[in-house]
């Protein structure tokens, strides 16, 4: 066992509240504990600089509000450690987060970073909650060994390779894919990265409709697709598998082909075999829900899933509209 890890951590944060105070005090419980803790805030605020310090973390302020990238880049580079690992702040660590950040080091030769994955019990409750956050443990579960992306909430990397490769895009001001870009930024220099499912965070936020919505729409799918078009790249992997494309495409059909249901019902049996297909495709998905929540639950989820496809559909093509009229510089 390793007695002194040699392991910073950094952890974002933006506004005082009860979830960063519980991300902090699953920090401050750590066994082993990292080398070094520092708590990077984004702008100033003296209950979150009190809060850390009250517990021996260092603190980061920011003067202004630069965004979670800034923030990220500026704590880890008050890190002395060789290596380290960043946390949001809405998310609390096992008890043995240290050891299972080297270990999922190791699950993949000469990987210089990796990422692990929610736990399969949300802390918020609600249905769109916990849906939406056992659809990210049950995305990292199913995800390749050897990753093309980096994980912002839970991941580690070499502190030299992270900042020989330039840190986060200070560019992503808000959280969205500033961590899958750096992701395939560390790819693209031919380093690589481990996706250790065992490696597991329990995640705080309460999700609601408008969080969907915006979310996934807003600071997932345009960004990326945004960032496949400049990289001219398309994985099969994680959200983006040819499952979720295809799946995505049954919904897309589903809603073209209903109003031909008003001509004739008949029509009717187009739409809903896209919809069926759709829900074939996630069965697999739609089982855990079930295991974890009963089938009331995974039925209640399955509509919140199918938007999610409409959301990354619409971001797409969102995305390319973008791309294409403004032309955006592809690479640094």
């Amino acid at each position: 066992m390793l007695k002194t890890p040699p392991l910073g951590i950094v952890v974002t944060a933006h506004r005082y509240g009860p979830m960063l105070v519980e991300c902090l005090d699953g920090v401050a419980r750590l066994d082993p504990p990292p080398v070094q803790v520092v708590v990077a805030i984004d702008g100033r605020c003296p209950q979150i600089t009190d809060t850390a310090r009250g517990r021996g973390f260092e603190v980061v302020e920011l003067e202004n509000a630069l965004g979670v990238s800034a923030a990220r880049n500026a704590g880890a580079a008050r890190v002395g450690a060789p290596f380290v690992a960043f946390l949001d702040s809405d998310v609390v660590p096992k008890v043995d987060f240290v050891l299972k950040a080297f270990a999922a080091l190791r699950s993949q030769p000469g990987a210089v970073a990796a990422m692990g994955s929610y736990d399969d019990s949300p802390a918020a409750p609600g249905v769109v909650s916990r849906y939406r956050n056992l659809l990210h443990h049950f995305t990292h579960q199913h995800g390749n060994r050897e990753a093309q992306t980096f994980w912002a909430a839970c991941g580690i990397c070499d502190a030299e390779v992270f900042r020989s490769e330039g840190g986060y895009d200070e560019r992503y001001a808000l959280p969205s894919i500033e961590d899958i870009e750096l992701g395939y930024r560390l790819r693209r220099a031919g380093h690589r990265i481990a996706l250790d499912p065992t490696w597991q965070i329990k995640h705080l936020k309460k999700w609601t409709w408008r969080d969907l919505v915006f979310t996934d729409i807003g600071r997932r799918a345009i960004p990326w697709t945004l960032l496949l078009l400049r990289e001219g790249r398309l994985d099969n992997d994680l959200n983006i598998d040819t499952r979720s494309r295809r799946s995505a495409l049954m919904v897309v059909g589903a809603l073209a082909s209903l109003p031909a249901s008003f001509v004739s019902l008949w029509f009717l049996s187009i739409p809903l075999a896209c919809l069926g297909s759709a829900i074939f495709l996630n069965r697999r998905f739609y089982r855990f829900l079930a295991q974890k929540g009963g089938w009331a639950f995974a039925a209640g989820a399955i509509p919140l899933h199918l938007f999610y496809f409409l959301a990354a559909t619409i971001g797409w093509v969102l995305g390319h509209a973008i791309f294409r009229s403004q032309r955006v510089p592809l690479k640094k």
